[in-house]
């Protein structure tokens, strides 16, 4: 394509664009302002259907009497217009156009005011005004039901046709009523002044819209100007240039698309946006699919009975105002599965406000590997890197939780505390790599020695201690004679013949935990003073 053909289709597109955007506009101004029109119009028959069925209530019964008084004067304009009680009362008869107009008197306000009219009447009170004249005009002509008008004075004018009834009929003979035919009608004048004022609102909002458009519009149509400009300018440089671009671009894709993080929009509580990486997760090639297949994202957490974790609902929240809320105050994490694997992620939430409707920016970000490597370094600093048995600091976290659980269900607790005897000798005589090898096979021969549910962890040197919940010192001694036995008949292939020496005691309530591993240490103690390979129980 020749440069000016270039700008032609640029410009044109430009004025294409600007057209669309005036000819929407446009549209979506017009539909504002005859929806607030509607409801001017909606509040003006409710007003009039009122009327009408006061009227049809008065006519059903020809008209009612009341009682005379000093501003209430017989209607002249009504035959039979008095009625003498039993009582020697006068009554006066009130008919359905009468009733109407003294309601009108009470009612009018200076927002609001109705008033009947008739196309001949007799009562000069309901002769119509210049607006009443015309609409009565509009309805016995097209005959027509309703007809209002807006004023740029703030009024909005309405009128409703008073169709003649079976039942109009014996009040109005002389004026030859015809059933059917429109003879008069209820006006209903409102204050139009929100109305007004919102029409110069939208007007004033889409002027300022169109204005931003025509400016981004003309911005970009320069902006391409420009650019179609340096682009020819540039043509030469560009094709020496084009393999660095294009392995640039690879290289940008790539690394988006190795990006783990979950981006999500919501409005409100419903998913709007989803990224790929998102997408792909759950095999869904567009948010759509993934809606229609799932349902909902939070189908897909697993509950954990943590508030870090987060559920479809945590406290009767929804998910994604909670994680908003609480996000500053604590880790928010997610857990979800995949391929029958957990997967973690951390969540993170935005807020803003998009043409007055909130919208929260979500993103998940997968931490998977980072809780792993925790736990990793976790169990490793609570293990015994010779042994692998856990060591001394997590097993007296494990026994205080185990005495808490025996005090609360009353159930024994035991220790076994075990030395190995003249450990020392092993050392001197074959060498410290072989005492290592003494410490790994008894800590093998401990772990398959004792039962599912016990605890046994390398104390410090040849020293090994296990806990027992649910177990009496008498069932503990069993355990501990089988363990020594065990060690005994064991072949160490470098190591010689080894013996163990054992302490068993049993957790007496409310007793302290140094006081219980004082005891026990205690009867290992004795174990080993009265000659070693034994077990010695202490209560």
């Amino acid at each position: 394509m020749k440069n000016k053909n270039k700008y032609i289709l640029l410009y044109f597109s430009f004025i294409s664009l600007l057209f669309v955007s005036l000819y929407t506009t446009e549209i979506l101004q017009n539909k504002s302002i005859e929806s607030q029109k509607n409801i001017l119009i909606k509040q003006a028959q409710t007003h009039f259907a009122d009327q009408i069925n006061i009227r049809k209530w008065s006519s059903s019964f020809g008209g009612i009497y009341v009682k005379a008084n000093d501003t209430l004067k017989p209607n002249p304009y009504l035959q039979d217009n008095t009625l003498k009680a039993a009582d020697g009362q006068t009554l006066i008869k009130i008919n359905p156009a009468w009733m109407i107009r003294q309601l009108s008197e009470f009612s009018n306000t200076q927002n609001f005011n109705f008033h009947i009219v008739g196309v001949n009447p007799l009562n000069p009170n309901n002769k119509a005004n210049e607006f009443e004249k015309r609409a009565l005009e509009y309805l016995v002509k097209n005959d027509e039901h309703e007809y209002y008008e807006l004023k740029e004075n703030s009024s909005f004018n309405y009128m409703g046709a008073l169709v003649t009834t079976p039942s109009c009929i014996p009040c109005h003979v002389e004026q030859n009523y015809k059933v059917g035919a429109i003879e008069g009608g209820i006006s209903v004048s409102l204050d139009a002044t929100n109305y007004n004022e919102f029409v110069l609102y939208i007007e004033e909002k889409i002027f300022y819209i169109r204005i931003i458009i025509a400016v981004l519009l003309l911005s970009i149509t320069l902006l391409l100007h420009r650019q179609i400009k340096n682009n020819d300018e540039l043509v030469d440089e560009v094709s020496d240039k084009d393999k660095e671009v294009h392995s640039t671009k690879v290289l940008l894709q790539e690394v988006l698309d190795t990006d783990l993080s979950f981006l999500m929009v919501a409005k409100g509580k419903k998913l709007i946006l989803a990224n790929k990486t998102m997408l792909n997760f759950f095999n869904c090639n567009s948010l759509n699919e993934f809606i229609k297949k799932h349902g909902h994202l939070s189908n897909f957490f697993v509950a954990v009975e943590n508030k870090d974790f987060l559920t479809a609902y945590v406290d009767d929240e929804h998910w994604v105002p909670y994680l908003y809320r609480e996000q500053n105050n604590k880790e928010i994490k997610v857990l979800m599965k995949k391929d029958n694997k957990n997967r973690y992620f951390k969540a993170h939430s935005r807020k803003k406000m998009i043409d007055n409707n909130e919208v929260y920016i979500i993103i998940f970000d997968e931490i998977t590997k980072e809780l792993q490597t925790i736990k990793t370094l976790t169990d490793e600093a609570s293990k015994d890197a010779l042994t692998n048995l856990f060591n001394r600091g997590k097993f007296n976290d494990v026994l205080s939780k185990e005495i808490s659980l025996a005090q609360t269900t009353g159930s024994p607790l035991s220790i076994i505390f075990l030395d190995i005897d003249h450990f020392k000798a092993v050392n001197d005589t074959y060498g410290h790599d072989i005492g290592d090898y003494v410490l790994i096979e008894i800590a093998k021969i401990l772990t398959s020695t004792i039962r599912q549910g016990d605890f046994v962890a390398r104390w410090g040197g040849e020293e090994f201690v296990i806990t027992l919940q649910s177990t009496t010192s008498e069932q503990a001694s069993i355990l501990a004679n089988k363990i020594r036995k065990n060690i005994e008949n064991y072949n160490f292939k470098n190591g010689g013949k080894q013996t163990v020496s054992l302490g068993v005691t049993q957790y007496i309530y409310q007793e302290s935990q140094s006081d219980f591993i004082k005891r026990v240490d205690e009867a290992l103690y004795e174990a080993k003073a009265s000659g070693r390979n034994i077990v010695v129980t202490k209560e």
